[in-house]
Parts: structure tokens; sequence; C-alpha cells
């Protein structure tokens, strides 16, 4: 039996031995609350007021008007504008001037049709359209011979034209759309956008004729139309807002099959409607027929490492109009000699709506500029989204994002840099955030850039 004397002894010994400990075990869990009450205490992403994010863009206009409420998720600020053409809704404020340009050039293109040379030469148009294609379809060498181009370039652009046409018939007939490959689609910013990628609707002849990209009406002439059209009035020929490209087609196709011609259609629009798009936009998108385009688009992400899988999908993907494939190619062009671009490719087909596509681009554009105008990268890591580091061992994150607030979802992504050997970790955002995630950030190591001249962009490029 255990004498109790000895007993006593040794728990008042353990006592003395935990009432030394505890001043230093106290002291650490105290030095971590901070950390541990940060994690824990995320905020919940505010409603902002428009005027503040808007960018200068006057919220009632002529022809619209913009909710004084702007909803955040976290990362993007979701605008709302009401016009007589419908009601649109833009992600960002460089998303939200380029929906008032889309207003804008909707109302030009609506008193073109209320014009009366315009409505005769739209009449005639039902009457000879039928007739051209037909002569296209029944007498295709004779008509073809008739293209002013070299023969060579004028088959790789009909020929890239066409692969794309019959990979876009494949995914109609299949109801598939160019899907995920690589990173989940839900760790991009962006994914409210209603998805953009589902299979045209109606009968299946009616969509295997849009799938086919116009390819008959392209040769012709029509495409040349549409984009200039787009060039007077400062829009993307390729826009994803419906409104806006069918009132295109409608004035296009009229000067271009109705014998209006340009010019005419041009002197039709209201004076205060028309830009110099020369001196703020690039004009590549615009003067390049759209084969061409793809031509060059596929060479540059061949060139940058992706396969030749991967560059069909992304030039037959809905959810990247041809406007965005140009500059997303741009960019990788850029980044020549950068480790690890081909890496995008799948980050790039993995988004799930046209917000997440849109911030691939924007990224990849904003690490092209980071890598021109301050600093060279010698390497792009794909990991959730694309960012670089630097050759002195930074990490540098370039983020379109509009509002970054303290979330779980961004406290889990910077989780995957603690500890790591970058000398910095920097983080440059097209945006603001708030003063609960800068101070996480901050406590973390990392250092903010907020309203960021580096970006974003939209295309065409501004």
């Amino acid at each position: 039996m255990p004498d109790p004397g000895v007993e006593r002894m040794r728990i008042s010994l353990h006592e003395r031995r935990l009432r030394g400990r505890l001043p230093a075990a106290l002291g650490a869990l105290l030095s971590a609350l901070p950390v541990i009450c940060a994690a824990a205490e995320f905020e919940t992403p505010p409603v902002l007021d428009a005027l503040d994010l808007a960018g200068g863009i006057p919220l009632v206009g002529e022809n619209y008007t913009i909710a004084g409420a702007v909803p955040t998720d976290g990362f993007m600020a979701t605008f709302t504008i009401s016009s007589p053409f419908g009601t649109f809704t833009a992600s960002g404020p460089g998303m939200l001037a380029v929906r008032v340009d889309d207003i804008r050039a909707l109302a030009a293109l609506e008193e073109v049709r209320n014009d009366e040379q315009f409505q005769t030469a739209a009449a005639e148009t039902a009457r000879s359209t039928a007739g051209g294609l037909r002569t296209l379809a029944t007498h295709p060498k004779e008509t073809l011979e008739g293209v002013p181009e070299g023969v060579g370039r004028f088959f790789n652009r009909t020929s890239r034209s066409v692969r794309t046409g019959l990979q876009k018939l494949d995914d109609v007939r299949h109801g598939n759309a160019p899907g995920a490959a690589g990173a989940p689609a839900s760790q991009l910013p962006g994914g409210s956008d209603a998805p953009a990628a589902a299979a045209p609707s109606g009968s299946l002849p009616g969509a295997i004729a849009r799938a086919g990209g116009g390819v008959a009406a392209n040769i012709l002439g029509y495409d040349d139309q549409r984009r200039r059209l787009a060039k007077e009035l400062a829009v993307d020929p390729y826009t994803t807002n419906p409104v806006l490209a069918a009132a295109l087609d409608d004035v296009s196709w009229a000067a271009f099959a109705g014998g209006l011609g340009f010019n005419i259609v041009t002197s039709m629009i209201p004076g205060g409607a028309l830009i110099s798009a020369t001196s703020t936009m690039t004009d590549w998108v615009w003067d390049t027929p759209p084969g061409d385009l793809r031509v060059e688009i596929e060479k540059a992400l061949l060139a940058a490492g992706a396969s030749r899988e991967e560059t069909d999908r992304l030039l037959r993907s809905a959810l990247y109009p041809l406007s965005a494939q140009a500059v997303l190619a741009s960019s990788l062009r850029a980044l020549d000699g950068v480790a690890g671009r081909a890496g995008v490719l799948p980050l790039a087909l993995s988004a799930g709506s046209e917000g997440q596509a849109r911030f691939v681009v924007q990224s990849l554009e904003m690490l092209k500029r980071y890598h021109l105008e301050r600093e060279v990268l010698v390497e792009i890591v794909v990991d959730g989204i694309a960012f670089g580091r630097t050759g002195s061992g930074a990490v540098v994150i370039l983020a379109p994002v509009d509002y970054l607030s303290w979330t779980e979802r961004l406290d889990a992504f910077l989780s995957r840099f603690d500890g790591d050997a970058a000398t910095s970790h920097n983080l440059v955002l097209a945006g603001r955030v708030s003063d609960q995630a800068r101070a996480a950030l901050e406590r973390r190591g990392w250092t903010v850039e907020e309203e960021s001249v580096l970006g974003p962009i939209e295309y065409p490029v501004r």
C-alpha cells in the first residue's frame, strides 16, 4: 500500500509544475486569440451604394437607371440597370460601363430601325436573302471563286471556322457544352451569372444552323458589315448581350442583303451615338474577320503549350466570346517565356458561367500587365485561380474583384500559403477591400494594393 505522505508529496510537486507552466501556456493562448477570433468572426458581404462603386458613371442617364443598392458576394458586386430595352445586370464597374454603352448603342440602332429608308431595305432583305444564299448552296464553286482573297488565307480561315462549327454541331447533337477540365469552377469568383453554355433551344436544324457560325454569310461579306457597325458604335461585335446582338444583326443584315449600304446606315445614326473607337479600344477584334481571328487565337494557344483538344474546346466555348478569346490569347502571347502559362487553359475551361470566364480573362490580363510594367514573372501557378511568382520568390495575386470581404472562402484560400517559402505575399486588387479583410490579410503577412491601375479590363480592350 502506498505511503500517504509520499503520495501527498507527489501530488504537491505535480501541482507546482502545472502552476509553473500555466503562465506560459496562457500567454501562448492569448497571443493566438486574435488569429482564432479573426478566422471565426467572418463578415457578411455588404450591400453597397452604387454611387461609390460606379466609377463616375451617372446613376441616371439617357435611356437607363442604375439601382442604388449593389449586393456583393465577398468578391464581386452586381449592378442592376433598367432601360426601355430591358433590365440588365453587370458584374463590376467595368461591365457596368459596357452595359451602359450597350444601351447607348441600342438607342441609336432603334432610331435607325425606325427610319423609313431602313424599313424599305429591311423589307427587300426578306425577298433577296433566300435567293443569294440558295446560289451559294447550289453553286458553291462559282460563288467562292468570286471571293477576293488569297486561296491559302481563305482556306485557313474557312477550315478553322468549319472545324469549330462541326465541333459545336456535335455539342448540339449530344446536348453538351465544353465542360470542366481541371480546377473546380466553384473556386472561381463570378459564379452568380446564369450559365451561357446551354444548348440552343428550338429545332435541331435551327440549332445546327446557329452552331455552324454563319459561314456562308461571312463569306459573302455580311460579317464585315456587322463588325464595322459595332466599331462605329464602340461595342463588342461578339457581345454576349442578346438584345444588342439581335439589333446588330437586324441593322447589319438590312445594310448587307437589302442593298442599303454601310455609309447610308451610319448616316442614320444620331451623331452623339458615334464614338471614335480607335482612340479608346484596340482595332484587332473589329478589323479582323472572325475566321482569321480564330486562326491567330489557335496559333497563340498552341504556342503557349495548350493541347489541341484544349484549344478546340476554348474556341467553341459559349462562355468565351471571340473577343474574350482574343484577349486571353494576347495575354498568353505577352507572357512568352513564363513557366506554367499553359496551365491557364484547364482553369479557363473549368468556368461554369460567363462571370467566371471573364474573371479568368481579366486575371490573366492583369498578370500580363504586371509582368510588362512592374516586375518580371518567372512562373504562372494555377491553384483555384492563376497567380504569379517573381524571380525574387514573391507570390503576386492579381485579382479583378470589386469588393473583398473577410469570408470563410477567402480564409480557406489564404491558408494554402501559410508557411510557404515565398519571400513576400502581395495582393493587387482592381477594387476595394473591407477593413476587416485588410486587417486579416496583414496579420498573415500580406501586402494589399487597392484600386490598382493594372486592371481590370473589358473586351474589346479599352
